[in-house]
C-alpha cells in the first residue's frame, strides 16, 4: 500500500473511531454494553476465520469440546466489543457520578503496598476492561503510570494519550519505559503493566501459561526485586448493567533462595499464574484474539538481564518491602 493510501486508511479510521466516540459519549453505561455487544456480533459474523482459531486456542488451553469453545468464543467477541464502546467513552468513567457502577474490594491490600514507601507495581492482562480500572483508581486520588503500546495512527495515539491522561494517569509509552518506571517508583509513585501478552523479542521468558510454553517480559519480577516495589494484583469483571467489580489482591510474596534470574522467574511464574486463574473463572473476558502461544526459535541465547543491567538492586531488605 502506497504511503498516500495508507494515510487516506488511517484518517478514515480515526474518522470512523473518534465519530463512534462521540455518539457513546451521551450514551447510559447499559446502552454501552448493548451497542457494544452488537458490534461484537458483527465482528463475529465477518471475521470467520480468526474467529475459528480463538475457538481453537480456546479448546486447545482449556481442554473444551468444540461447542463449549464455539459459546465462550462468540463472548469473547461480545466482551471486547463492549471494552471498546467503553474506552471510547474512557472520560465518562473517570467522572465522580461513575462511581456507583464500580464495587472495589481489596483496595487496602494497594494502600499497605503503597505504605511501604517504595512505589507500587499494579499487574494485569487483557480481562475485564483493564482501562477503566486505571480511571476509576485515579478518580479515587491514587493515579498510575502506565506503560501501554500507543495505536500506530497519529490521531488516534493522541487521543488515546489525552482520554488516559484527563483523570491524572501518565502514559509511560513503550521507548524508554523501564527508566521512566524506574523513576516513578523512586518517587512513590505506582506503576500499572499488563503482562499477558506474546514478548516479540528478548529479554523474555519462556514460561508455562494455560498448559503451554508463552514468551512473558520478566519487567515486573525484575523491577519488583531490584527496586523492592510490591506487586499487587488486580482483575476487573464485567456486569451486565454496564458496571464492574475490581478486585485486589494481596502483594506477591517474593521469592527466597537462588539467583536474581532464578528468583525473576519465579515471581513472573507466580504473576502469570494469577491471570490463569482469572481467565479460567471468566474466558469469555480474556484476549483470545491475540496469538499468545508463539512458538520459541531454536536455541535462543539467555539474554533475560540485558535490559535491566541499569536498574539499581535494592538487595534482599529491599525485595521484602522493609525500609533500607
Amino acid at each position: 500500500m502506497s504511503r498516500a493510501l495508507r494515510s487516506a486508511a488511517g484518517a478514515a479510521e480515526a474518522a470512523v473511531l473518534l465519530g463512534l466516540a462521540a455518539a457513546l459519549r451521551p450514551v447510559s453505561p447499559r446502552g454501552r454494553v448493548r451497542i457494544g455487544a452488537a458490534l461484537g456480533r458483527l465482528a463475529a459474523a465477518a471475521d470467520r476465520s480468526r474467529r475459528r482459531q480463538v475457538e481453537t486456542r480456546i479448546a486447545g488451553r482449556l481442554g473444551l469440546p468444540a461447542e463449549d469453545a464455539a459459546r465462550i468464543a462468540r463472548g469473547v467477541y461480545r466482551h471486547f466489543g463492549r471494552v471498546l464502546a467503553e474506552i471510547l467513552a474512557l472520560p465518562e468513567y473517570a467522572k465522580e457520578r461513575a462511581a456507583p457502577l464500580f464495587e472495589v474490594t481489596g483496595f487496602e491490600h494497594f494502600l499497605a503496598a503503597k505504605a511501604r514507601g517504595r512505589g507500587v507495581l499494579v499487574f494485569s492482562g487483557h480481562i475485564g476492561n483493564w482501562e477503566l480500572v486505571a480511571a476509576r483508581q485515579a478518580a479515587a486520588g491514587h493515579p498510575l503510570d502506565f506503560i501501554a503500546r500507543p495505536p500506530e495512527n497519529p490521531a488516534l495515539r493522541r487521543a488515546f494519550r489525552r482520554w488516559r491522561e484527563a483523570a491524572g494517569n501518565r502514559v509511560l509509552g513503550r521507548r524508554g519505559a523501564l527508566r521512566r518506571a524506574v523513576r516513578s517508583l523512586r518517587e512513590g509513585r505506582s506503576v500499572a503493566i499488563l503482562i499477558d501478552q506474546h514478548v516479540s523479542g528478548p529479554p523474555r521468558l519462556w514460561l508455562p501459561f494455560l498448559g503451554k510454553l508463552a514468551a512473558v517480559t520478566p519487567a515486573l519480577g525484575h523491577l519488583a526485586l531490584r527496586l523492592g516495589a510490591p506487586a499487587v494484583p488486580v482483575v476487573s469483571v464485567p456486569r451486565p448493567d454496564g458496571g464492574y467489580d475490581i478486585r485486589y489482591f494481596p502483594a506477591l510474596e517474593p521469592p527466597e533462595g537462588g539467583d536474581l534470574e532464578e528468583r525473576v522467574a519465579r515471581l513472573t511464574l507466580a504473576a502469570t499464574q494469577r491471570i490463569e486463574g482469572w481467565i479460567r473463572e471468566r474466558p469469555e473476558t480474556w484476549l483470545w484474539l491475540h496469538d499468545r502461544w508463539k512458538p520459541p526459535p531454536p536455541n535462543e541465547p539467555p539474554s533475560l538481564g540485558r535490559r535491566y543491567r541499569g536498574v539499581p538492586t535494592a538487595g534482599p531488605a529491599a525485595s521484602r518491602g522493609e525500609a533500607p
